[in-house]
């Protein structure tokens, strides 16, 4: 079965840095909608419906604040005739405030969403949520329970009763409801959506993956679906293969499926598993687009199989050639084989889609510093902070130019201005602790790196032992670097290109690669490759 063209935007939206969303003002349906809202509240300022119509699409685009503020005026000149739409637009404004943690006042509107409209079934169900969020179970179940006098096949409500029996550690209980839950609608995505996000966060993991699976089953275009099975993903990579890989024998679209198995492959680093699954789509036939050409081309580029990475870019840019990632990944290839001229083409291409993207400005830097040009470099490396300041590779960068360039004042700055910036919690992507490292203060580096690893608020991956491999190569301790390494191919960390051929900064392995034990335990390791 031929997958749509929405179907396969839907999938590349959870790709990392591929495709980013369309902002709903570029539609222009929705900008003679708003363009109308606004000439109906100037002819007639006191008119509700407008400032209620435009909440509601605000809402819908994500618009909170925007919501808020129109909800607040409608709501003052509604006509208290119109109970139950009233009702609705107190329901509306609470959802709002309980995602601004606004208990009192989320509350305060579902009462008197409630006291217009006693049987709203939206209102019920908000207000028990939002008293079962805030531990008040004996008044979110007694309205979980007059949802079910009002309809028995309420899916929401024995939801709502399962969390509740969850939580009083009574797992009879919980299973009893979520059978009776299921056996109401065994058909309705939303309710696997639901309890996936129940059992994930119950900690089980392979039922949540195989619910959110489940409402792709059902429902091939739910975003929400999709997000939470990628983020799962990172915590639990198997059981999410494993469920994809259980239902594409009972599914017809199964490109579909292929597709998003291929996608959670090369997000987790198993860029060989990600191409097997890009050839199952094309020789099947499922659907033929430039999308999996550049994803089977990023995949080979990881695994440094470079020259089937450029046959692949370059069928990806044939088919269409307006995309600034194409153009950066053909960029990095032709570098790589020494093609500075043609790389610098292709960078300045994708600077024609936007000039200031990080990514472009970065590769253009890393072009001219290896063709020894660091005044240049420089230029790309300040022009990425002043225009992306929150960026801690592009200090990196800047600071190892200086560092060549014989600044080494200018080099130490931009360390420091790393090492100070805080982190609510240590992540790999701050880089923190490879600047305390080249500032000398090993021992806080550690703590850093230490921290992440030995982390329970997620589950530590891959790529966070090949961090940390990193940061103790630079630090000259072989061994434990040579340790974490091994715990990163443990965790299936596929990514050939880093361990073998990254050296743009001094985050890499570039001091273990002429070590022998390095090179041995790459081989032990490269069925993964």
């Amino acid at each position: 079965m031929k997958m749509s063209i929405r179907k396969l935007l839907l999938l590349l939206s959870i790709i990392p840095f591929s495709l980013s969303a369309q902002k709903y003002m570029d539609n222009p349906m929705v900008r003679i909608a708003m363009d109308t809202y606004a000439a109906q509240i100037a002819e007639n300022p006191d008119d509700y419906m407008p400032y209620y119509s435009r909440a509601k699409d605000y809402f819908k685009y994500g618009e909170k604040e925007l919501a808020l503020a129109d909800l607040n005026k409608a709501i003052e000149l509604f006509p208290r005739k119109e109970e139950a739409d009233l009702s609705q637009a107190y329901t509306l404004r609470a959802l709002i405030y309980q995602e601004k943690d606004n208990f009192v006042a989320a509350l305060n509107d579902f009462n008197e969403a409630l006291r217009l409209d006693p049987q709203s079934r939206f209102s019920l169900i908000g207000r028990a949520d939002l008293l079962y969020k805030n531990g008040d179970y004996e008044n979110a179940q007694r309205d979980y329970e007059i949802l079910l006098r009002q309809d028995v096949r309420c899916q929401e409500a024995y939801l709502g009763l399962a969390r509740i029996a969850y939580h009083e550690n009574n797992i009879g209980l919980c299973n009893d409801y979520l059978e009776k839950a299921q056996n109401a609608n065994p058909s309705n995505p939303d309710f696997y959506l639901q309890r996936g996000i129940f059992y994930e966060a119950a900690g089980d993991l392979q039922r949540a993956a195989d619910d959110y699976v489940r409402v792709l089953v059902f429902d091939e275009s739910n975003a929400q679906a999709l997000a939470l099975l990628n983020h799962l993903a990172s915590r639990a990579y198997t059981s999410v293969i494993d469920a994809i890989t259980n239902c594409i024998s009972d599914v017809n679209d199964k490109g579909f499926f292929y597709f998003l198995r291929a996608l959670v492959h090369k997000n987790n680093w198993h860029y060989t598993a990600s191409i097997n699954d890009w050839n199952t789509i094309l020789a099947e036939k499922y659907f033929y687009t430039h999308s999996i050409f550049y994803n089977r081309a990023y995949c080979y580029f990881h695994l440094g199989r470079f020259e089937y990475a450029l046959d692949d870019i370059n069928m990806a840019l044939l088919l269409n050639g307006e995309s600034l990632p194409y153009h950066i990944l053909r960029a990095r290839l032709y570098r790589i084989a020494g093609e500075y001229a043609l790389a610098a083409d292709e960078l300045a291409m994708a600077a024609t889609f936007n000039p200031v993207d990080v990514d472009v400005l970065q590769q253009s830097g890393i072009l001219a510093a290896e063709q020894g040009d660091y005044e240049k470099a420089l230029r790309y490396y300040n022009e990425t902070i002043i225009n992306n300041a929150d960026v801690p590779y592009s200090y990196i960068l800047r600071a190892d130019v200086y560092e060549k360039n014989g600044d080494k004042e200018a080099a130490v700055n931009n360390y420091e201005l790393i090492a100070a910036t805080p982190e609510a919690e240590p992540t790999v992507s701050s880089l923190r602790g490879f600047a305390l490292a080249k500032l000398g203060r090993v021992s806080e580096a550690e703590v850093w790196i230490q921290n992440i690893l030995s982390t329970s608020a997620r589950t530590v991956t891959g790529e966070d032992y090949y961090y940390a491999a990193c940061l103790y190569a630079l630090m000259g301790q072989k061994a434990t670097a040579l340790r974490y390494l091994e715990e990163a191919f443990k965790q299936g960390y596929g990514d050939y290109y880093n361990i073998y051929f990254e050296n743009d900064s001094p985050i890499s392995l570039e001091p273990l690669r002429s070590d022998p034990d390095f090179r041995m335990l790459v081989q032990q390791y490269s069925s993964i490759f």
